[in-house]
């Protein structure tokens, strides 16, 4: 089966972007997702252009491993992060 790759692209609310990040580290979400079966690789980059871009790599190795990701209760607490910091939001898939 096929890894499942996403490009996530975050734009956060204008200078939240850092603060996003840390609020992420801080309360596990990055860590737990790590931990997860068939995670490969979950990892963010700043724009070097655009203070309030985020871009976040996500390499799963089966579309269970994603699903079961994305139903996480880590998943729910990065929602809600998400609300507080975060302004959009587009997924590329491959």
């Amino acid at each position: 089966m096929k890894e499942i790759v996403l490009n996530v692209f975050y734009k956060a609310k204008p200078g939240m972007r850092d603060k996003f990040v840390e609020e992420v580290k801080k309360q596990g979400v990055l860590d737990k997702t790590l931990a997860e079966p068939g995670c490969r690789r979950y990892e963010y980059f700043d724009a070097w252009e655009n203070p309030d871009l985020l871009f976040l790599l996500e390499i799963w190795a089966d579309e269970e491993a994603m699903t079961g990701h994305q139903n996480s209760e880590h998943m729910a607490l990065l929602r809600q992060i998400k609300a507080e910091y975060i302004e959009d939001t587009s997924i590329e898939r491959y």
